[in-house]
């Protein structure tokens, strides 16, 4: 993988047309869409908020954290927010599924937390867990749900450098 400067940011190309690059405040809206579009993916996934509030809360988390970017032909195709020890958001938007996306993502944040960090999935979520444990990342706890607004049974993974 070779690194390639850019004003503004460092962007990782991957093959010929996927690159990770850090979101800029002015990426919300098209990273919505991809966090919609997987979202709305999910049979089991309750819409609990309008288009409009998750536009707010991508705003949001863009604009305080620290989130990640995935790219193909200059469309964002998938996102990852890391909060402190903690994988926030990975999605990709389904067109893009196994595609690499969701891959790099998770490479660039093993890199950022190199001792580790923990995310949260639903259970029911068997993508998910497949792809995390895929990639090195243990289930560590389950919960029925009770504490996520989609009172949802989740669990929560760990990654421990290797």
């Amino acid at each position: 993988m070779a690194q390639v400067k850019a004003v503004g940011y460092i962007a990782l190309r991957m093959g010929s047309n996927l690159t990770i690059r850090r979101a800029l405040l002015n990426d919300a809206y098209e990273a919505a869409e991809v966090f919609i579009a997987s979202q709305h993916s999910l049979d089991f996934f309750p819409r609990l908020h309008t288009d409009a509030e998750t536009h707010d809360f991508v705003r949001g988390f863009v604009g305080r954290g620290e989130t990640w970017l995935a790219e193909r032909d200059h469309e964002i195709v998938g996102l990852a927010c890391i909060e402190g020890d903690t994988l926030a958001h990975l999605y990709v938007h389904p067109d893009h599924h196994n595609s690499g996306a969701g891959s790099a993502l998770l490479d660039k944040v093993k890199s950022r937390r190199p001792k580790g960090f923990q995310l949260w999935t639903f259970q029911a979520n068997d993508g998910a867990r497949r792809f995390y444990e895929r990639h090195g990342c243990k289930a560590v706890e389950f919960t029925d749900g009770q504490n996520n607004d989609e009172k949802l049974p989740d669990m929560r993974y760990v990654w421990p450098p290797a």
